[in-house]
């Protein structure tokens, strides 16, 4: 009787090839095959039904501290299955994928090299590099542990319940082969804390430009309710050709703030503070270059009323993120006042008499000897002073409450 592990190395080596290995009904992967430092991998594809028969997620436990990944959130199984079905998405970053080396020990997996075999040994034996091409083939029961991607398998493994189409959709995957679960979990944890997503600024720009060619994709952001973010960074884009306030004070991607140069905000922070400026009905289908109007007359009444922090911006908090994003909280309702008194939405005079009273917040701050100090006017939006304090989303909604506090209400000019 041939035991398990003879009966793969009579399949693998008797010469009988491919209908050998189709009869025993062993899995196979094929693709670039490398050892690094000693490890082997195979960067490759399988088919969508070949990964949901043999996926597993090692998930931690907490009554018995076993598994290591956190359990799989619905609503993102549910968002990748919906982009590779309904939006017709596809998968070019590889799930990360290990065949543990107690699958290796008991010769439920081999990996067969298609030339340099002995390159590939060698290798092995002395920790060190080969790269050439092969596969893994592998038992009908044996697990594939995904350690990075676990929800998009778990999307189109979703899928596959409901069409049969995706049963060969093309899966890229990279393959640690023969780490135990320790090494698996170092794997899991230096992908998770070390991988560098794309920064904001970048990923806007490029979505900005993406949406401007692509009616489709501008569609789907429209029905995600995400559209504001095309729409606000084409603001930020009009509001930059204004003369006023905030021409120069915005940090474009990839360019470090140089001291002195006048920035004060990074584009993608401000372009984020306008949200609930662009979801005001008023404005839902207003173009970018009046909103940027709108914003640019606000923000010049507001100078009228309080020129100092313009005029020496650096020092000042009122356009960097706390300023920014409170004082574009209340601006809807400014612009209320602003059109029931009979103003014009794109002339400062009826913002500097809406925003009149913003000299009059005050507040304690500890001074350089330790006492605490009354500060209002511009000096309560000195870097470091009152305004400063005001960090975070709560700090910041804390902030706008405030200077809500001091706006008159459009329902007083209301006449019915």
């Amino acid at each position: 009787m041939i035991e398990a592990g003879q009966l793969w190395t009579a399949l693998l080596f008797s010469g009988e090839g491919e209908m050998a290995v189709q009869r025993a009904g062993v899995v196979r992967i094929s693709g670039a095959l490398c050892v690094q430092r000693g490890t082997p991998m195979l960067q490759g594809f399988t088919e969508a039904a070949t990964l949901s028969d043999h996926q597993a997620v090692d998930i931690f436990v907490a009554d018995t501290g076993d598994g290591y990944q956190r359990a799989p959130i619905a609503a993102r199984v549910r968002k990748a299955a919906q982009y590779y079905s309904d939006k017709g998405g596809r998968m070019p970053n590889p799930l990360l994928i290990n065949i543990r080396k107690a699958d290796l020990d008991n010769e439920q997996a081999v990996v067969v090299v298609d030339e340099g075999k002995v390159g590939y040994e060698t290798a092995l034996i002395e920790g060190s590099n080969w790269i050439g091409t092969g596969r893994i083939e592998f038992a009908n029961d044996m697990q594939l542990w995904i350690y990075d991607g676990q929800h998009r398998a778990g999307g189109l493994h979703q899928l596959l319940q409901e069409l049969d189409e995706f049963e060969d959709f093309p899966v890229p995957i990279s393959v640690t082969i023969g780490l135990d679960q320790g090494q698996e979990m170092r794997e899991f944890y230096e992908v998770n804390t070390n991988a560098a997503s794309v920064k904001t600024d970048l990923a806007w720009q490029l979505l900005t430009k993406m949406a401007e060619e692509d009616p489709e994709l501008r569609e789907m952001l429209a029905a995600e309710d995400r559209d504001w973010i095309t729409r606000a960074y084409a603001v930020v884009d009009e509001l930059e050709k204004l003369d006023g306030p905030w021409q120069g004070r915005f940090q474009e991607p990839n360019k470090r703030k140089v001291r002195g140069d006048g920035v004060t905000i990074p584009k993608p922070q401000f372009a984020r503070s306008l949200k609930p400026v662009l979801d005001m009905p008023t404005l839902k289908r207003a173009s970018a270059s009046d909103i940027a109007v709108i914003i640019n007359a606000y923000w010049s009444g507001i100078k009228r009323v309080m020129p100092e922090p313009f005029e020496h911006s650096s020092s000042y908090v009122i356009q960097k993120g706390s300023g920014a994003v409170a004082l574009h909280r209340v601006l809807p309702q400014v612009i209320e006042v602003v059109r029931s008194r009979g103003e014009r939405l794109g002339q400062p005079d009826g913002y500097a008499d809406v925003m009149g009273n913003l000299p009059t917040l005050e507040g304690e701050v500890v001074d350089n000897n330790g006492l605490l100090s009354n500060r209002t006017g511009a000096d309560y939006w000195v870097v470091g002073s009152v305004a400063s304090a005001f960090s975070g989303d709560a700090g910041r909604r804390r902030l706008s409450l405030l200077i809500q506090s001091r706006l008159p209400s459009a329902a007083d000019t209301l006449q019915l």
